[in-house]
């Protein structure tokens, strides 16, 4: 059919195809997550609050992504060029802080595990754009401004308990709160003279043919996330943990407009779009709605070895469960993803540590098949990070990064069965500290 550009299926208003966006807390990201099993700081908290209830002392934690940059490449999407999309943001992303109170170990935190922020402009020649089924543009010109807004922030209480010397159990529970904002502006306009416009048309005053798209899609939510964790060391230098945990939307307000504005009859004919005045025609749409996206059950569980003093090995398996649901009139489906986590810290002396970690972050979307359209992306990730961290008697400050990649495959053009390659990869830069007293 006609205007394949003209709903872009890859756009969101974040990554939502992916669940190890921003790694989160001090320690926990020089391990790549490898978390669940050791979880003593207050970074366990995010990952595993039973974890905490083994905490020495009172801990201050806190965490800043200097710099965190994502790029998405789509292979050959306009006209056999490719669409990049890329994002940077600098924010804190954790703080926590935790008390012991008698048996227990209260505790408090806040952590940003997915922002980014994408504004970009760009500008394509297509040699062959196809109108209608029965007509063409020929060489057309392509602009694209896009601007992609998200934030999800996650704040609340915790407390922990050893019920024996080798079990402990531990809550946390998070407000959820997550704002996103994402536009499309779109102006397609032909490179000849070929629309004649008005009752009686002239040919020596024929006009170039022009499309024009605005798409705007804002949400405002508020939830709760219950994070449930237990902790057990079963034999000497050997701990295991288990965390689940789910995101419950409470409340949620979706805005959503599109505008179609052209001066083609073949293509107000097509889409019924209402005239405006006798040159140009206009079809606008607005939506508000309640629509509350759902999340995953996220299971995770990890094991945890101390060889020796000063070595600490870990690994991680979340599974993340399959869901579905309707927002701005758009079906979306999540398939179930198994991602695996595996760290290491290594005491260099007493004044310094070194961490590393690898990890998985699978798509959880359906892959994406020949004969269909409007098929979200699907591209696998896999990433690594590396630490380094000094230590005083009550003090540690952390710096380092983390970088992942992957390719896959996507279906950018709405309403087109054309299938292009996309390659993916982000890197962040961060410091963190922590201080215990």
């Amino acid at each position: 059919m006609m205007l394949a550009l003209f709903s872009f299926a890859a756009t969101s208003g974040a990554d939502e195809f992916h669940y190890n966006n921003i790694l989160v807390g001090d320690r926990a990201s020089g391990m790549g997550g490898a978390y669940t099993a050791v979880s003593d700081d207050s970074g366990g908290m995010y990952f595993n609050p039973a974890g905490i209830a083994y905490s020495t002392g009172k801990n201050l934690s806190a965490s800043v992504n200097a710099f965190s940059v994502s790029n998405r490449t789509y292979k050959g999407v306009i006209g056999g060029q490719d669409w990049t999309r890329s994002s940077s943001t600098l924010l804190p992303n954790f703080f926590g802080i935790i008390q012991p109170v008698g048996k227990l170990k209260l505790g408090f935190s806040y952590a940003v595990p997915d922002s980014n922020q994408e504004d970009q402009d760009q500008s394509f020649k297509r040699s062959n754009f196809p109108i209608t089924n029965t007509k063409d543009w020929g060489s057309t010109t392509h602009v694209i401004n896009f601007n992609n807004i998200n934030n999800t922030n996650l704040f609340g209480p915790s407390a922990a308990i050893q019920l024996s010397n080798s079990f402990s159990v531990g809550a946390t529970l998070y407000v959820h709160k997550r704002t996103t904002e994402t536009i499309l502006n779109q102006t397609i306009q032909s490179d000849n003279k070929v629309i004649q416009v008005g009752a009686n048309p002239d040919p020596l005053k024929d006009e170039r043919g022009y499309i024009l798209q605005n798409g705007y899609l804002e949400t405002d939510e508020w939830g709760l996330k219950p994070v449930v964790g237990v902790m057990w060391t079963p034999v000497d230098k050997i701990s295991i943990g288990v965390a689940v945990t789910k995101t419950f939307v409470l409340k949620s307000e979706v805005l959503s407009q599109s505008t179609v504005t052209t001066n083609d009859p073949d293509i107000v004919t097509a889409l019924n779009i209402p005239k405006i005045h006798e040159l140009i025609r206009s079809n606008d749409s607005l939506n508000v709605s309640s629509d509350k996206r759902k999340y995953p059950y996220q299971i995770s569980s990890g094991v945890a070895f101390f060889p020796s003093s000063s070595l600490l090995l870990s690994g991680d398996i979340s599974y993340y469960s399959a869901f579905e649901y309707t927002l701005a009139n758009a079906l979306n489906k999540r398939i179930a993803v198994v991602n695996g986590a595996l760290g290491a810290e290594y005491y260099l002396n007493k004044n310094w540590a070194l961490r590393g970690g690898l990890f998985t972050d699978f798509a959880n979307t359906p892959k994406v098949m020949e004969g269909g359209t409007d098929q979200k992306e699907h591209i696998d990730m896999f990433g690594g990070s590396l630490t380094l961290s000094h230590f005083t008697k009550n003090t540690s400050i952390s710096c380092g990064g983390s970088y992942k990649f992957g390719s896959g495959k996507s279906q950018i053009e709405g309403g087109n069965g054309a299938i292009q390659d996309a390659n993916a990869d982000s890197w962040a830069i961060f410091v963190s500290s922590s201080y215990t007293y």
